[in-house]
């Protein structure tokens, strides 16, 4: 009972941080939600693998005649030895190959799973999309415990924690955990007070996408000094040029118009990473998510840009640091020697 109560116990869990609703809590929530998906992915895949195995022949040629006439696993030896290690294989397997969960389901797993990594290892808080967010993976969650329900437990004798656990659910029996009447009343109770809003979903996806991008382009606009967007695309590829061939040239001697002409062949071969028209193209696609009425078709578009710049916003937003602290100095500077100090 204690496999069980692991994975139900941890999404009560993750449901009473998120309908108190903090920053902080709903970071807890998202890592309860993530831990709790991926559990239920392994134990489904530990299940499905053994049960494979048992039927593989141990030997030859019975083996190869198996395999040729498709009776073998629905994955490769590579995909599940991925699967064993790491989250997306797992959402993979049981998606594509086995058909367990659904295209918008994996699609939101993954994502979020993404996002927790952000939120675990680095810290890193969403808190204009954190609650939809983890509204949607919230209720994603509790349809896989359906989808993915438990396969044995013990029914007998029961704990204390255990008879509190049915109690909680409405279960007057353990061996009603077996029954789709069981895990359905789980699902319900665990749904109950949670609902999402499709579209308020897209639209605060949508939202911060803009936001962010139009945030770059003024830090762009800002650190070089230019409201012009044919110097502000210069000096965005110029950078990025010079990070990869320039600074290797200049300490080959070329100077000046040898430079220039460097960068100019680069730019016309399309080398740039970023450019303006770039950043306007994903501002556009990131205004066309608002009107997205999928939830998972959004989430997934969302992260499909944001993967695209989210290395630039990282960078726009230490040069902008560096520069402020530049123009800081400089007051100090005048305040303590005067203008011509």
């Amino acid at each position: 009972m204690e496999r069980v109560r692991l994975i139900y116990e941890q999404i009560e869990e993750a449901k009473k941080l998120l309908l108190a609703g903090s920053l902080l809590q709903l970071r807890l929530a998202l890592i309860l939600l993530d831990n709790a998906v991926e559990l239920m992915m392994y134990r489904e895949l530990e299940y499905q693998f053994a049960w494979d195995d048992s039927w593989r022949p141990g030997w030859q040629p019975a083996l190869d005649e198996w395999l040729r006439a498709g009776l073998g696993p629905k994955y490769t030896a590579a995909e599940r030895k991925e699967a064993e290690r790491n989250f997306d294989p797992k959402a993979r397997i049981l998606g594509f190959r086995l058909g367990r969960i659904s295209p918008d389901e994996q699609a939101i797993i993954k994502v979020c799973h993404k996002l927790r990594c952000g939120a675990f290892h680095r810290g890193h808080l969403r808190p204009e999309i954190l609650l939809p967010v983890c509204r949607l993976l919230y209720l994603t969650c509790a349809e896989l415990t359906v989808k993915l329900r438990f396969k044995a437990y013990t029914a007998s004798p029961l704990s204390a924690e255990d008879q509190a656990f049915l109690g909680r659910f409405g279960i007057t029996s353990s061996y009603l955990l077996g029954t789709d009447e069981g895990v359905n009343q789980l699902r319900n109770k665990l749904t109950e007070g949670v609902t999402v809003n499709p579209m308020e979903v897209s639209a605060v996806l949508s939202g911060d996408l803009v936001s962010r991008l139009d945030s770059i382009v003024d830090g762009l606009a800002y650190v070089g000094e230019t409201e012009d967007e044919a110097k502000i695309d210069y000096n965005l590829q110029y950078t990025q040029f010079w990070q990869e061939e320039g600074a290797e040239l200049r300490k080959r001697g070329l100077l000046g118009e040898r430079v220039e002409q460097a960068f100019e062949e680069w730019k016309l071969a399309g080398r740039a990473r970023y450019t303006l028209a770039k950043l306007k193209k994903w501002r556009r696609h990131s205004l066309q998510i608002a009107s997205n009425r999928r939830p998972a078709a959004a989430l997934a578009c969302f992260w499909a840009i944001e993967s695209r710049f989210g290395h630039l916003e990282d960078d726009v937003q230490e040069a902008v640091a560096r520069f402020d602290e530049r123009i800081n100095e400089l007051v100090h500077h005048q305040k303590i020697f005067g203008p011509t100090g």
